[in-house]
């Protein structure tokens, strides 16, 4: 049986901490309500970063699915959408390295470059380099080299705080072909000179920071390393073990 001085509240609002008004009752008191003068919370949307990823021909595979599993890998059950993925090219549909995938791409290239300001992180990945070396000079090249020059110039957007370039592998190249990477230490596949896992080669002068991966696989690394940046390592964490990747240090590249 109840006791009649058992206090129980009745809140108005999901919680009796966010409540301007709860009352608080006990059985056979007939007592007037008191208002609860504490302001409620504000209750704010998470962020919600945008992920433009490329895709062009010979690009490799991994190089740009890797980071695509990472950052539309769905949340905790209850937990909010962190991140949107688009994937663009000159052309659809497309064929990536050696012919091994055809892909559909969600948007044109004309499309992203129309909106680059609405993206937040823009993925570039590699490919076989002396395919890429031509590449970069191709009409299609130039034009991405153009599109990295635009979005490092852009300033981070106010909703979300932070721009990212990252660049997957010998994606670094076209980077580099765009003229973003000068004087900065950077990485790409571990036959280059930096052997690094994935490198922070800083911001720009509009606060867009740039991110190089190591080869291939490395692009899974640099992702989470970018999400726990952007919304922490509890989720970070939570990805990498719904895909059952095991995270590498920065200083672990291959065969280091």
């Amino acid at each position: 049986m109840f006791s009649n001085t058992l206090p129980c509240t009745y809140p108005l609002y999901p919680s009796d901490s966010a409540s301007p008004l709860s009352i608080r009752h006990r059985i056979g008191d007939s007592s007037t309500p008191t208002r609860d003068t504490r302001s409620p919370p504000v209750y704010t949307m998470p962020p919600l970063f945008s992920v433009a990823v490329l895709v062009y021909p010979g690009a490799d595979v991994l190089d740009f699915a890797g980071p695509l599993e990472i950052y539309s890998t769905n949340p905790p059950p209850g937990a909010p959408v962190h991140f949107t993925t688009t994937t663009f090219a000159h052309r659809s549909p497309v064929k990536a390295a050696a012919n091994a995938l055809t892909l559909v791409p969600d948007a044109s290239f004309a499309d992203v470059s129309s909106n680059l300001e609405n993206y937040d992180v823009l993925v570039i990945p590699g490919a076989a380099p002396e395919h890429l070396i031509e590449y970069a000079d191709s009409a299609e090249g130039i034009e991405i080299a153009v599109l990295l020059r635009r979005f490092a110039q852009l300033p981070p957007r106010k909703e979300t705080g932070h721009r990212i370039i990252q660049s997957v592998c010998t994606g670094a190249f076209l980077l580099a072909a765009a003229g973003i990477l000068a004087g900065r230490t950077v990485t790409t596949h571990h036959i280059g000179v930096v052997r690094k896992r994935w490198v922070d080669a800083g911001k720009t002068e509009q606060g867009v920071r740039i991110v190089n991966a190591g080869g291939v696989t490395s692009g899974l690394d640099a992702s989470l390393w970018v999400m726990e940046m952007l919304v922490g390592r509890e989720r970070a964490q939570w990805v990498a073990d719904i895909i059952e990747f095991e995270r590498r240090g920065q200083n672990e590249a291959w065969g280091s």
